[in-house]
């Protein structure tokens, strides 16, 4: 059996290779916000902290810990239950 990859390296993997406009759409489909709002945060956060430093700020600053979680696990499972 593989070795499963630690959460955190997880999520930043996810966000780099896979984060895209219609897995947004997936993964926040139920959130009470809309999933349309999340994505146009992110946006915010890539356009003032460019790619790279979104991707921490959007965890830490733009979710909040329901949020946080749902999008965490499932870039857990993406990649370690594939």
């Amino acid at each position: 059996m593989a070795k499963k990859k630690e959460p955190v390296l997880c999520y930043f993997h996810f966000m780099y290779n896979q984060w895209n406009e219609q897995t947004a759409q997936k993964v926040f489909a139920d959130a009470s916000c809309g999933w349309e709002y999340l994505w146009q945060k992110w946006m915010r956060f890539c356009d003032e902290y460019g790619y790279y430093g979104a991707i921490m700020m959007y965890y830490t600053e733009g979710l909040d810990y329901g949020l946080q979680e749902k999008l965490s696990t499932v870039a857990y499972e993406y990649y370690n239950d594939k």
